[in-house]
């Protein structure tokens, strides 16, 4: 396998550093600088907007812009989640790009020390901006309000009541449980037991989901401003990875895509996946598998601790609707907004407290357990290394990938990620 492949993010990286970081704000036939008032269409990038369902009540409630300022046209730019990264770069780095773009954790580092975003400090007034919670501080970079918060995601284990039932087995509560139960439901069923992301073209999002192995073995990637690649909990959390890819009750032959529709279909016994996932594959008539016929629990592994996913939105530095994205900031962090946006997000936290509505809630009785995993999960932003992150996953993920594809031993392939990581980018 050729995995020493070049490092994609850092090219496009340094394509970002070379881009000169001028406003973005045009002026028009006399001058000035254009006004809120003038209108404009303004663009908004996201994967989400292509998820079933869900893309489209989210969409809604960014669409609502226009009834408020009916000058103003909302523009969807739907980009795949494995390329959203690849195709944003890509575009700031030639000085064009979505007017507002929703950015993933991992990507927002790179971005804001390349100077891309356009500070938002002064899109909302005093009174909004008490109603922000604490995950907006991570919008922040060297004193600048870059980037307001989304959504935060967490993650959970869930699974088809129905295969367990038929499988004989009961929910896993620890990871040799959850390896029995995979194996049960092959056997019993004819159907994967387990599914969680597991391939390298799906680098970024793998990263977040696989986070929750060394995070649930009490394990992490750095402390105190050095790398912890090799620790012990790592090993032991990528020894299990590889325990349930060998165990043939694995889906290892499709991308997230596909075993997500998969379990929608009842198809896949249990997996391990974010709540905006999930919603996607209990909503809508069309699902065979529905919310009440989902069971949910904690990670089943030694720690409580699991990852979570932020993404941010932040105006492009070279968007030519600066003043309008800004007022579009003001309608979106609105208090009715932020409501509406908590309802179209689900069993996820927008960046206030408003709260996912109680019928939403009834009706999907697994969103409570992802709801209590906010105070145990964290982000899987490399601590001390935001902005060397995407370089670190690369180059962990490529040697779990030898792990699993060529038997590599899990130490001796963290023990040589560990060098690699730390002469790529220091610690």
């Amino acid at each position: 396998m050729a995995r020493r492949m070049t490092y994609i993010t850092a090219s496009l990286g340094a394509v970002l550093l070379t881009a000169t970081a001028c406003s973005g704000g045009s002026t028009t036939s006399s001058g000035a600088a254009p006004k809120a008032s003038d209108g404009g269409v303004l663009t908004v990038s996201n994967w989400q907007w292509l998820e079933p369902n869900r893309g489209d009540l989210l969409w809604s409630v960014i669409a609502g812009y226009s009834k408020v300022n009916p000058k103003a046209t909302m523009k969807k730019e739907s980009v795949a989640r494995a390329d959203y990264e690849k195709t944003i770069s890509t575009q700031l780095g030639a000085h064009g790009g979505p007017d507002l773009i929703i950015i993933p954790d991992t990507f927002f580092a790179k971005v804001a020390k390349s100077g891309l975003l356009e500070p938002v400090d002064d899109a909302l007034p005093a009174n909004l901006k008490q109603t922000l919670n604490a995950t907006n501080d991570f919008g922040k970079y060297q004193g600048k309000q870059l980037a307001y918060t989304w959504e935060t995601v967490n993650y959970a284990l869930f699974w088809n009541k129905t295969l367990l039932n038929k499988a004989g087995v009961q929910p896993p509560t620890d990871f040799n449980s959850l390896l029995a139960d995979a194996k049960a439901i092959k056997a019993k069923t004819g159907v994967p037991g387990f599914a969680v992301r597991n391939k390298m073209a799906e680098e970024v999002p793998w990263w977040v989901d696989f986070s929750n192995w060394p995070d649930g073995f009490g394990g992490q990637w750095s402390k105190d401003g050095k790398l912890t690649i090799d620790a012990p909990e790592n090993i032991q959390a990528v020894t299990a990875y590889k325990s349930m890819y060998d165990s043939g009750a694995m889906d290892t032959g499709d991308d997230a895509s596909t075993f997500r529709t998969k379990f929608s279909q009842g198809k896949i016994g249990m997996m391990i996946d974010n709540s905006s996932a999930l919603v996607t594959m209990v909503g809508g008539d069309k699902n065979p598998v529905k919310s009440a016929d989902v069971g949910a629990s904690p990670l089943p592994f030694p720690t409580k601790t699991s990852a979570n996913v932020g993404e941010w939105i932040g105006i492009n530095k070279y968007s030519k609707n600066t003043a309008l994205a800004k007022d579009f900031l003001k309608y979106l962090y609105s208090a009715d907004v932020q409501k509406q946006l908590a309802a179209a997000l689900g069993a996820s936290s927008p960046g206030t407290d408003a709260q996912t509505p109680e019928a939403f809630v009834a009706a999907n009785p697994w969103v409570p357990v992802y709801k209590a995993q906010a105070k145990d999960s964290r982000s899987s932003v490399v601590e001390g290394f935001a902005d060397k992150t995407p370089q670190i996953s690369h180059i962990v993920l490529s040697h779990i990938s030898d792990v699993l594809i060529n038997n590599v031993d899990p130490a001796t392939a963290l023990k040589a990620a560990q060098a690699e990581a730390t002469q790529a980018v220091g610690g």
